[in-house]
């Protein structure tokens, strides 16, 4: 299987008074990175919903910060 990228920008609404990525957004890039894989693969979350039903709950998440993200920093 092929892995899936998608490129996140960082803007200056991401980061803290430190001038790093709040830790919390991580979280919105990987729900937006989700969203995005499943369009590549031709399943939108609306019609998913709408069709058959399905809804998606993050129930448990565990991230370990390997090195802080900055203003403008473009990752993948």
């Amino acid at each position: 299987m092929s892995v899936f990228e998608w490129p996140v920008r960082v803007y200056y609404e991401d980061t803290d008074a430190g001038g790093v990525v709040y830790y919390a957004n991580y979280l919105k890039f990987l729900e937006r990175a989700r969203t995005e894989y499943l369009r590549h693969l031709g399943f939108g979350q609306e019609a998913l919903m709408r069709d058959a039903g399905i809804l998606f709950a993050v129930r448990r998440v565990e991230i370990d910060y390997l090195s802080p993200a900055r203003f403008d920093d473009a990752l993948r």
